[in-house]
């Protein structure tokens, strides 16, 4: 009697071969197609526009706590706060960006963000949610923007 390991059966030899070819196919990428490169963002609300930041740049997102004015800074900064016991400096990109003020607003969160050398807190209405994009897509800053946004946007979807 033959032990059934000794036995080759060509019907699963021929289908294990059929996967195995089905599964090379299915994992190398097609010709002429290329990987483009993903960034994940933070979507954020703001006078009734959707603007994102990277999230290798956002530490956390906090609700607005009690803000202090401080005299004698630009107009564009809103006050400081604190924030798990660090003082940040409060950024209001609607005055920054000259975005007029549409209709009332609740500026309710704090997008607290840092490169490893600076951090600070942008205001926003609401938190839109995280997602990510191909880096194709994003479509860089005209060259005619404001000042301001063409020194700070990276682009527009």
């Amino acid at each position: 009697m033959r032990d059934s390991t000794d036995m080759k059966n060509p019907v699963t030899d021929r289908v294990q071969s059929i996967l195995e070819e089905r599964a090379q196919k299915l994992a190398a990428p097609e010709p002429g197609t290329i990987e483009t490169e993903m960034v994940e963002l933070l979507r954020f609300r703001l006078a009734y526009i959707e603007y994102a930041l990277e999230m290798q740049y956002v530490q956390e997102v906090i609700l607005t706590g009690e803000i202090t004015p401080v005299p004698g800074v630009p107009a564009y900064i809103s006050g400081i706060c604190a924030a798990r016991g660090q003082i940040i400096s409060l950024v209001d990109l609607r005055a920054l960006f000259t975005i007029p003020e549409t209709g009332l607003t609740d500026l309710n969160r704090v997008i607290v963000i840092s490169n490893g050398r600076i951090t600070f807190g942008i205001l926003a209405d609401d938190i839109s949610g995280i997602g990510t994009i191909p880096t194709d897509r994003i479509i860089p800053s005209a060259p005619d923007q404001a000042l301001a946004q063409g020194r700070y946007f990276k682009g527009t979807v």
